[in-house]
């Protein structure tokens, strides 16, 4: 269990991008009769730019809360917001083709 949490699975983002690792990399080891493989693997090329868009994508911004009666001393408040810029856009609408193309190929080469 301490891979798992080595892996750090607790945005969708990063789950993508391992899923996308993992079927790219079992299109290239394994050789599935009724799934082409190089289908698979686009799929997999994919999923891996649409989460790098995401996480090139990424900010985090913090500021600092002034103290008050009603809700205590100060804090610092944290969050992430995503900003896309070109090259994180680029990726977006890369990755999103590669996936909505060869995903249908995919269902298509099932049927």
């Amino acid at each position: 269990m301490n891979i798992l949490n080595k892996l750090k699975l607790d945005n969708w983002r990063n789950l993508v991008l391992y899923l996308g690792i993992i079927v790219g990399a079992s299109s290239l080891i394994f050789k599935i009769d009724f799934l082409e493989n190089k289908y698979l693997f686009g799929l997999s090329l994919g999923m891996i730019l649409f989460s790098l868009s995401f996480w090139v994508a990424v900010k985090k911004l913090s500021t600092i809360k002034p103290p008050n009666v009603y809700t205590g001393g100060s804090a610092l408040i944290s969050w992430e917001e995503i900003h896309h810029n070109l090259s994180s856009m680029i990726l977006f609408i890369l990755g999103l083709g590669l996936i909505v193309l060869f995903g249908y190929k995919v269902i298509g080469s099932l049927i």
